[in-house]
């Protein structure tokens, strides 16, 4: 089976004045449908790029970025936004702001794309929005939401579409362990039952315990929790649950 996403030795430099640097350098990471992977960092350290690299939202400096067999940096703008809006959910902490009902907010992506009739869009909103545990909040505001129901918010809209790829950028941040554990097992059943591929981050490493792979990066380059040097261990912490990886997250075996 050929991987969902592939990043094969990607590179992303920033420049600050005259001086050039590398927030990500020669990333390499395979992603499989149904897996869920996570990316443990600390701030600053380029969870979000890396995330955005996935969906092709930042072109990499340099390698290649494949989502199936196709070459995100190689489409068409029109051919971007399609995949985006069809293939690729994405997660946050942002959410859609104020004033906004959940019911608008998870039906957004679909009525953008055109792709769905009124009534369509209003059922794939609430299963969305069901499977979450959250359809009794279809009619609430943002503002009146909890984190953990925001979170889990998120989720269904990214979701509502039936998309091959799940991005999650620090949804679970601020959570309590509670929280942070059943929400990672719905996302990990979600993954399991749609057959999508998750790359996640998250700032605390206890947060990714249900994890397949759960990767330290650092330094501008994704380590195995397993081979984390002493110095990434501030971030990280041993999981047994997680597969065995080589030194560029790509899998063994």
């Amino acid at each position: 089976m050929s991987a969902l996403l592939s990043l094969q030795s990607v590179g992303k430099r920033y420049r600050r004045g005259t001086l050039t640097n590398w927030l990500l350098r020669d990333v390499t990471l395979l992603l499989d449908p149904g897996e869920v992977v996570s990316v443990v960092a600390m701030r600053s350290q380029g969870k979000t790029t890396l995330l955005r690299l996935a969906a092709g939202i930042t072109a990499p400096d340099e390698g290649r970025v494949l989502l199936g067999q196709e070459d995100l940096g190689r489409l068409s703008d029109p051919a971007h936004a399609r995949v985006l809006r069809e293939q690729i959910g994405w997660a946050s902490r942002g959410g859609p702001g104020i004033g906004v009902r959940m019911h608008d907010y998870v039906a957004l992506r679909l009525a953008l794309g055109g792709r769905a009739r009124r009534r369509e869009v209003r059922s794939l909103t609430l299963g969305a929005l069901e499977r979450v545990g959250m359809e009794h909040s279809a009619g609430r505001l943002w503002e009146e939401l909890s984190d953990w129901e925001r979170a889990l918010v998120e989720i269904a809209q990214a979701i509502a579409g039936g998309p091959r790829l799940l991005l999650i950028d620090d949804v679970i941040d601020g959570l309590g362990m509670g929280e942070t554990e059943e929400f990672e097992r719905l996302v990990l059943a979600i993954a399991q039952e749609r057959e999508l591929g998750v790359l996640m981050t998250a700032s605390d490493p206890e947060a990714t315990l249900c994890s397949h792979r759960v990767l330290s990066l650092a330094g501008g380059r994704l380590t195995p929790i397993s081979e984390a040097s002493e110095q990434d261990a501030a971030n990280v912490i041993d999981f047994p649950h997680s597969r065995r990886t080589d030194v560029h997250g790509a899998r063994r075996g």
